[in-house]
């Protein structure tokens, strides 16, 4: 065939705009609308939901073990973002402490996911 245009052909400008967010920190895309939001909701989903379930509300087996809090509750919603994100980080109770695996933008992310968390319970 002659003359016919390869189907999966991208134009060089898509190319480079691609190649451009591959260069990017993460942290810049993070703190762009739906990455963050994404990026806080995969960092609750591996390093929280074992514990405090995918909504926050602490009944997963594990959590119920080892009384985890509801996070959406008055009681978590009441301390203020700095005291959430030292718990996160240094632990509390059962809960331990994720300063080696979490940075400070995915702390203050989670933070912001919990607050979410609150105001989607039914």
């Amino acid at each position: 065939m002659a003359g016919a245009r390869p189907l999966l052909r991208k134009p060089p400008v898509v190319a480079w705009a691609a190649a451009v967010l591959c260069l990017l920190p993460a942290s810049v895309v993070a703190k762009s609308g739906k990455a963050g939001e994404t990026e806080a909701a995969s960092a609750f989903k591996l390093q929280c939901s074992s514990c405090h379930g995918a909504n926050g509300a602490g009944d997963t087996s594990v959590g119920k073990t080892l009384k985890a809090a509801d996070l959406r509750s008055p009681e978590v919603q009441k301390q203020s973002d700095s005291e959430l994100a030292q718990i996160i980080s240094e632990g509390k109770g059962n809960m331990p402490s994720f300063k080696d695996s979490l940075n400070p933008d995915q702390i203050r992310a989670l933070v912001a996911h919990i607050r979410k968390l609150a105001k989607t319970q039914k």
